[in-house]
């Protein structure tokens, strides 16, 4: 079997889409995709399809490793082999390839995420010399999980660039990558929630989704207390909140727990410094 690699560019978004949703048969989730949404994904995650690489066997797309990229960081927005070429110890061969892709970019740090209970990508990951550096959270909540009477404050319309002036203000720890700045910008499709005060939102939310259905893209807030004003008002409006990768050490996480929040999944954030 030879192997090769080319840029993830050689592909058309539709077979580059379908090799990554092959790519996740057999996951804790499924990696469903379309050429629409990961033309979105390469557009909000700053995803570079040049420096992203395919491993052919015997010129076959066989594997793929997303990469984005901001300044001098590098981010692995998505791993994988098909499900008949595992158990071959490729993951490490695409391990490397990745990372020697992401030192000709000039990055000088890569990061990725990976489930807490995915051992074996876990593994391979610290093989490579990626060690773990903070948790991030996927927490939800339905109506039942919170059962404390509380007061439910009124939250105001917002435009999101508006509230996105105030992110560094309102967010005491780093976002993960698919939250940053840079990534809310170019996003589209969400609705600006904010408790409002005298000189600023004290607190805001850009969510989207129905009332059926919510999902925080992101939260900011002054204090953990306002944190869970905000998260009680979203509470009255919807009958389904999720957000994915909230970190764990941050002081605003506590009001998620406040308001009913469960834990449903969890991430590791790993990191080499190339």
């Amino acid at each position: 079997m030879e192997l090769t690699f080319s840029p993830a560019a050689a592909l058309s978004l539709a077979a580059l889409a379908d090799l990554f949703t092959r790519s996740f048969e057999g996951y804790f989730y499924a990696g469903t995709t379309t050429a629409d949404a990961l033309a979105q994904r390469v557009r909000m995650e700053q995803i570079d399809l040049w420096f992203s690489l395919v491993m052919l066997a015997d010129g076959e797309p066989i594997g793929v490793a997303l990469l984005g990229r901001r300044g001098a960081r590098a981010w692995c927005g998505g791993f994988g082999v098909v499900a008949a070429y595992r158990g071959m110890g490729l993951s490490h061969t695409l391990t490397s390839e990745m990372l020697a892709r992401a030192r000709a970019a000039s990055a000088q740090r890569l990061s990725l995420e990976v489930l807490t209970r995915n051992e074996r990508a876990i593994r391979t990951y610290q093989r490579a010399g990626l060690a773990i550096t903070r948790r991030l959270l996927v927490l939800s909540w339905r109506p039942g999980d919170d059962d404390d009477g509380h007061e439910t404050p009124t939250l105001s319309e917002a435009l999101p660039d508006q509230l996105l002036s105030h992110f560094a203000a309102l967010h005491p720890a780093p976002a993960a990558w698919q939250r940053e700045l840079a990534a809310l910008l170019v996003g589209s499709g969400r609705r600006g929630l904010a408790l409002p005060g005298p000189d600023g939102p004290l607190a805001y939310a850009l969510i989207s989704g129905d009332a059926s259905n919510t999902r925080i893209a992101d939260l900011g807030a002054r204090s953990a207390d306002k944190a869970l004003s905000l998260l009680r008002g979203l509470q009255a409006q919807a009958r389904s909140l999720l957000s994915v990768n909230e970190p764990a050490e941050s002081p605003l996480t506590a009001a998620f727990y406040h308001a009913g929040f469960v834990v449903a999944d969890e991430q590791h954030e790993m990191e080499l410094m190339l």
